[in-house]
């Protein structure tokens, strides 16, 4: 197995169809990317663009796998507190949470 994929702990999918690329989903993307270096983070988790997810209007959208977290209407000023609340200390910011996917 590839070393890298033994290190990952989060995916993030981020979707980048035509609806949601104008919503800014570039910018947020950078964003989370620059605090993942921040928070000591950016080797474990694996940012990925996908295509529609189907809920077009309330981009952009980021899921948390394995977690099966559904963020929406993701801003820059939001991109701190999901991976320092989230992604750090493995608690969902319910207020952004459209979805929560059950195992």
């Amino acid at each position: 197995m590839n070393m890298r994929l033994k290190v990952l702990k989060k995916h993030l999918l981020f979707c980048c169809s035509e609806h949601c690329n104008n919503q800014d989903v570039e910018e947020v993307m950078q964003a989370f990317k620059e605090e993942l270096v921040e928070q000591g983070i950016n080797k474990s988790v694996k940012i990925n663009k996908t295509s529609c997810l189907g809920l077009c209007g309330n981009g952009p959208f980021l899921i948390v796998y394995p977690d099966g977290v559904w963020y929406y209407n993701v801003t820059t000023d939001d991109v701190q507190r999901i991976v320092k609340e989230h992604l750090v200390e493995g608690n969902p910011v319910d207020e952004l949470v459209m979805l929560k996917m059950e195992a």
